[in-house]
């Protein structure tokens, strides 16, 4: 094992457990409803604007509009709260000789080696079986949450991966897709 540290520029998929899946679950639910309220709009499909708006004036009850609009505004609410909590930050993977370390803007991440259990790679490919150059990483570690990260410049595979690999007693897991292996328990 080298005794010099490196580092490696990732992107970080950073979750707060709760609220992403409560908003997920919201988005969901509201997408349905304005799914459903679709079907009462159906025999105006093809009228012309003017008797679409009278339509939705005399036809529609109106817990149908309530419902309609409170769904269209949380939706529209909602959507952005959840896509923002979702978004990759920029950070740095350092290894060390005995944990690995991630840093950026808001987010402190330190795992020792011996608390990582297992180690998926995932470098993806398309239909055609050619790399989409995307190689993410999950750290899932004994107890605790998957840490998702992605590697930023794809051309530092293979020092990122000669380096990853020098830990022992950690099982690397190697695919061609991405899914994520713990979605419930992932960071």
């Amino acid at each position: 094992m080298q005794t010099e540290t490196q580092s490696f520029e990732v992107v970080v998929r950073r979750k707060v457990p709760f609220v992403t899946s409560f908003l997920f679950h919201a988005l969901i639910i509201l997408g349905l409803i304005l799914f459903l309220i679709n079907i009462f709009f159906l025999p105006s499909t093809h009228s012309s604007d003017e008797m679409k708006v009278a339509y939705f004036i005399l036809v529609i009850p109106d817990i149908i509009k309530k419902a309609l609009i409170i769904s269209g505004i949380g939706f529209l609410i909602v959507l952005p709260l959840y896509l923002g909590l979702r978004l990759y930050k920029s950070a740095s993977l350092i290894f060390n000789v005995d944990r690995i370390t991630i840093t950026g803007s808001r987010i402190n991440l330190d795992m020792p080696v011996e608390r990582i259990q297992r180690v998926y790679c995932m470098d993806s490919t398309n239909l055609q079986g050619e790399s989409r150059n995307k190689l993410t990483i999950y750290f899932q570690q004994r107890r605790d949450k998957t840490i998702r990260v992605r590697l930023k410049h794809y051309e530092q595979l293979h020092v990122f991966m000669d380096r990853l690999t020098q830990y022992e007693n950690i099982d690397f897991k190697f695919y061609d897709f991405n899914v994520s292996p713990d979605p419930e328990n992932e960071i």
